[in-house]
């Protein structure tokens, strides 16, 4: 999709708090670092239910889909301890990941505060920063225990966020791959980028009147923006 909210139109010295998604957002989609915890949920599931990997899948695609996350479904459908569990998921190897100047020297540049908010946890947080070369770059993170487990989209999770960070929606921006995750930032009044890609799971529930920008790029996006600073 090509969509003339690629162009950067407004002065990012308006916005005080910048936050970031992490996965398929600060990296390319293309690396698929999900796709090892994707499989470590099916792993999961598999040995903690004794079923085959094909039934765990359905499962994990159940749990997605009727609670936001797999983990969302384990702990309401089957009251599983989430620590555990994101250890056992989060046990890949981070290696795939490069080192990116370009992002690190634009995210340098940009004013105001820097955040992390993801569905994951902050030890994997940090361990996807530090091989990307972005682990000094960010004021704090706000992840999935913070949020009391309620993943984005839940309206609960960003007021918590806001709470957390001390932040003024009106003077922020978010950024994001999968776009219904914008649709709760848009309406309290952040500002929102979609990172966009071709996969279905990343498209589900776009509205394109709550993403003010969108870029397939986004440290070529966060160059334009800074450019003249």
């Amino acid at each position: 999709m090509t969509d003339k909210k690629e162009s950067v139109k407004f002065d990012p010295q308006e916005i005080k708090h910048w936050v970031f998604d992490l996965d398929n957002t600060l990296y390319p989609h293309d690396i698929n670092l999900f796709g090892q915890v994707d499989h470590r949920m099916g792993l999961y599931i598999q040995e903690r239910f004794k079923v085959s990997y094909t039934e765990a899948k359905m499962q994990q695609k159940h749990y997605f889909l009727n609670h936001g996350t797999t983990l969302r479904g384990l702990m309401t459908e089957h009251d599983i301890d989430p620590l555990g569990y994101l250890e056992y998921v989060h046990d890949i190897d981070f290696t795939v990941l490069n080192v990116d100047e370009t992002l690190r020297q634009a995210l340098e540049k940009l004013p105001g505060e820097k955040f992390i908010y993801t569905n994951a946890s902050t030890p994997y947080a940090k361990n996807v920063l530090a091989e990307i070369g972005l682990d000094d770059c960010f004021k704090d993170f706000f992840d999935i225990h913070d949020a009391d487990f309620y993943p984005k989209p839940d309206i609960r999770s960003y007021y918590k966020m806001i709470d957390k960070f001390g932040i003024d929606p009106d003077q922020s921006i978010m950024f994001e791959d999968i776009a219904c995750n914008l649709n709760p930032a848009a309406e309290l009044g952040m500002r929102t980028v979609w990172i966009e890609s071709n996969t279905d799971w990343a498209q589900k529930g776009l509205d394109h009147e709550k993403v003010d920008h969108i870029t397939t790029d986004l440290p070529s996006w966060l160059n334009n923006l800074t450019r003249n600073l």
